[in-house]
């Protein structure tokens, strides 16, 4: 009984596969989901950067400074997160933030 049910499906099968086939239908392989290049590095790192400076633009180091908080050190130690979740800044971190806004000299 199991012998014929198994005939059956398979028959079943055989017959669909050949009924998509005959409508043009690709089986199997690549069905155009991947792009038809890898991703570009350089723009990735590009779009990395633009993101950094808009993420410096939002902090409010400016609204800091005119309160007396003046130096990177001071500055890192009043924000409290980064942008990434991390419960501190360094003041090299704030240095480069500072430069991406173009609140400071390189």
């Amino acid at each position: 009984m199991a012998q014929k049910e198994w005939e059956l499906i398979s028959e079943q099968t055989r017959a669909a596969l050949a009924a998509v086939r005959a409508r043009g239908v690709g089986l199997g392989g690549d069905r155009g989901w991947r792009p038809p290049s890898p991703p570009c590095a350089a723009a990735a790192a590009q779009l990395r950067q633009e993101k950094a400076t808009r993420t410096a633009h939002r902090l409010a180091l400016e609204a800091l400074r005119g309160e007396g908080i003046t130096t990177n050190a001071e500055l890192a130690r009043a924000l409290m997160k980064t942008p990434y979740g991390r419960t501190a800044w360094t003041h090299t971190t704030v240095a480069r933030l500072l430069m991406r806004a173009g609140m400071r000299e390189a």
